[in-house]
């Protein structure tokens, strides 16, 4: 055997010898005591309940006969999206689609003094085919009728709900969590006082902010008689019934989102930001450069958490203001409710529910993505 072979044989690093299944499991019988427990309780408690309710979706089920149930395939989503009974009809709205496929002359043209080439106006020229010869002869046929209204009405005042709670929620916990981050004796009497709200049920909630706006009797409607203002109906009023609940829940939620800024405050180091006073930095200039970069992985959990709790909005609204006025403040969960228990129309029900979970999925996929791009 050469001195090289020699070398190279006695170099090579030990690789350990292989361990049989039984070995690594009984090595990591304790790991998988912790998680077996919870697993299968996430598995039938979370997992099984969404791939049951996907399912349904497919189906015509009457709530009270939940055994007689009928394949229908995507007719709930085609209802939900599109209509019911709808037809082509050539005669449908024959003005605006004559006025429209007029547009094909100037495209012809183009394409025959060369100013369009002819991928271009070949696109150009199935557009318009499509939404005027197309879409627009599209027309509910006798008992049909255009997609569900007031699914989308309802989806439509939720995402007005996150989009008015989401910012004032998180900004003011992070707000109230940077102003309690401090040493004092007071500070862990506001602690608690500012999370107190967040252990109370939702009745409790509602029956606390009912009486306070309400104009005859609550002490918001008193305050306005001291200044010599006419109290306000806020429940009662199409614009001011939302910002009224978002209030609401603002003062609910918000002690969690403080508790979770307080933590990710304390988790960074303090030497930073005394290294940043020695260079003479200011206040604003030690948050821009030191507390938000540390605070980006919580803000993300606090926005992704905020989110997905915003869409599910129900109680404060179902008791409040039973989605009144007018309609003002109906959301997807009660629409959701109101077809399941009170029209017993279970798989329409279920198509809805897996929309907006579908909808929470994707603005928590756009969260991680963003944040994923600013690190």
């Amino acid at each position: 055997m050469s001195q090289s072979t020699f070398y190279s044989d006695t170099n090579a690093p030990l690789r350990p010898a292989k361990k049989s299944f039984a070995s690594n499991f009984k090595k990591d019988l304790a790991g998988w005591g912790f998680i077996v427990p919870f697993m299968l309780i996430y598995l039938v408690f979370l997992v099984w309940p969404i791939l049951q309710a996907i399912g349904l979706g497919f189906f015509k089920i009457d709530l009270l006969v939940i055994s007689n149930r009928t394949f229908i395939g995507l007719e709930n989503y085609f209802r939900m999206f599109w209509g019911e009974n709808m037809g082509w009809t050539v005669g449908n709205m024959w003005e605006w689609r004559l006025a429209g496929l007029l547009l094909l002359i100037p495209v012809i043209a183009g394409m025959r003094r060369k100013t369009l080439s002819k991928l271009e106006g070949s696109i150009f020229t199935a557009l318009i085919l499509i939404i005027f010869a197309g879409v627009m002869g599209l027309a509910p046929g006798e008992g049909g009728r255009w997609n569900d209204s007031l699914f989308w009405l309802s989806f439509g005042n939720t995402v007005l709900f996150v989009v008015l709670s989401t910012p004032l929620i998180v900004g003011m916990g992070l707000l109230l969590a940077m102003a309690l981050n401090r040493p004092g004796r007071w500070t862990g009497v506001l602690r608690t006082i500012f999370f107190a709200p967040y252990v109370l049920s939702v009745s409790v909630l509602t029956l606390i902010w009912a009486f306070l706006l309400n104009p005859q009797l609550g002490l918001i409607g008193e305050l306005f008689r001291n200044l010599g203002l006419d109290p306000i109906s806020w429940l009662t009023s199409p614009t001011l019934a939302m910002p009224a609940i978002v209030i609401a829940t603002l003062w609910w939620t918000v002690g969690f989102n403080v508790v979770l800024y307080l933590a990710g405050l304390q988790d960074i180091d303090k030497s930073l930001y005394e290294a940043a006073s020695i260079d003479g930095a200011g206040y604003l200039q030690r948050f821009k450069d030191i507390t938000w970069p540390g605070l980006r992985r919580t803000t993300l959990l606090v926005m992704v958490l905020q989110i997905i709790a915003s869409f599910q909005i129900f109680g404060q609204v179902f008791i409040m203001t039973r989605g009144g006025p007018n309609g003002a403040t109906r959301v997807s969960i009660q629409h959701i409710y109101e077809s399941a228990f009170r029209d017993f129309n279970l798989g329409y029900a279920s198509a809805m529910s897996v929309f907006l979970f579908l909808v929470m999925i994707a603005f928590s996929v756009l969260q991680f993505r963003f944040s994923r791009e600013e690190s």
